[in-house]
């Protein structure tokens, strides 16, 4: 009987997994690059506070979005730089 169950739940644990329909035509697919901290600019300080206070000002709470840049070439230091600072719902606990 132990040998009976087993099996039968063997069997049902060896089925191939289902094949999902995935497009592989990157033709209707958006562009998305990559970009390096010389493209991207550094926000001034005026700019992040005054985004601050726009998102405060709605009822959100304002989020930084932070990036890491090599100050001093190869051996240099990572130093953070704001990029962007986004509006997101406040979380109430």
């Amino acid at each position: 009987m132990r040998k009976l169950i087993w099996l039968s739940i063997l069997g049902g644990c060896s089925s191939p997994p289902p094949q999902y329909n995935i497009p592989t035509n990157t033709a209707n697919l958006p562009m998305v690059a990559i970009m390096y901290d010389s493209k991207i600019q550094q926000m001034s300080r005026t700019e992040v506070i005054n985004a601050t206070h726009e998102c405060e000002s709605t009822g959100l709470r304002p989020v930084p979005i932070i990036t890491k840049r090599m100050i001093g070439g190869a051996n240099g230091q990572l130093s953070e730089m704001i990029v962007d600072v986004v509006c997101m719902p406040k979380f109430k606990y």
